[in-house]
C-alpha cells in the first residue's frame, strides 16, 4: 500500500480520542477495502508503561479482527499515540512492528495546539513514510 485514505470523520475521532487522554498512548486498528479506510476500532492499551508505549489487549485485537471479518474488510493500519514525541516512528515501534503491508499512523501529541498525525509502513525491517489522505 502506498497511500492511505482515512475519511474526516475517521481521522477527527482517532485525534479526539488521543487528544481525552494525553498522558498514554492510545491504540487501534484501521480496517477497510483497498486503501480507503472505513471503520477505526479502538483497542485497549495494557502496556505496564503506558506513557511511552503500546501494547495491544489480544482480546479486544481478536474481537476488532473478527468484527473486521464480518463486515468484509481487511486490516490496513495500526494507529497510535505518542503523547510527548513527535509522530515518527521509535525504536520500541519498530520492535513491535509486526504486520509488513499496513499503515502505521502515529499521532503525536507534542505540540498539543497542532496535532501530528503521519503515516508509514514497515517493510524489510523499516519504516518508510507514506501518503495520507484525509477526507
Amino acid at each position: 500500500m502506498k497511500a492511505l485514505t482515512l475519511p474526516r470523520d475517521l481521522y477527527d475521532r482517532i485525534v479526539a480520542d488521543a487528544r481525552h487522554t494525553p498522558d498514554v498512548e492510545i491504540c487501534g486498528l484501521l480496517a477497510g477495502r483497498g486503501s480507503y479506510c472505513t471503520a477505526a476500532y479502538p483497542v485497549l492499551n495494557v502496556s505496564p508503561t503506558p506513557a511511552v508505549a503500546f501494547y495491544m489487549d489480544p482480546q479486544s485485537q481478536i474481537d476488532a479482527l473478527l468484527a473486521m471479518d464480518t463486515d468484509g474488510e481487511t486490516l490496513l493500519g495500526i494507529y497510535h499515540s505518542h503523547p510527548r514525541t513527535p509522530a515518527l516512528p521509535s525504536a520500541r515501534d519498530a520492535a513491535g512492528a509486526a504486520y509488513p503491508g499496513v499503515a502505521y499512523l502515529i499521532i503525536s501529541l507534542e505540540e498539543p495546539a497542532r496535532i501530528d498525525v503521519a503515516a508509514f509502513t514497515f517493510e524489510a525491517g523499516e519504516f518508510a513514510p507514506m501518503q495520507l489522505a484525509t477526507g
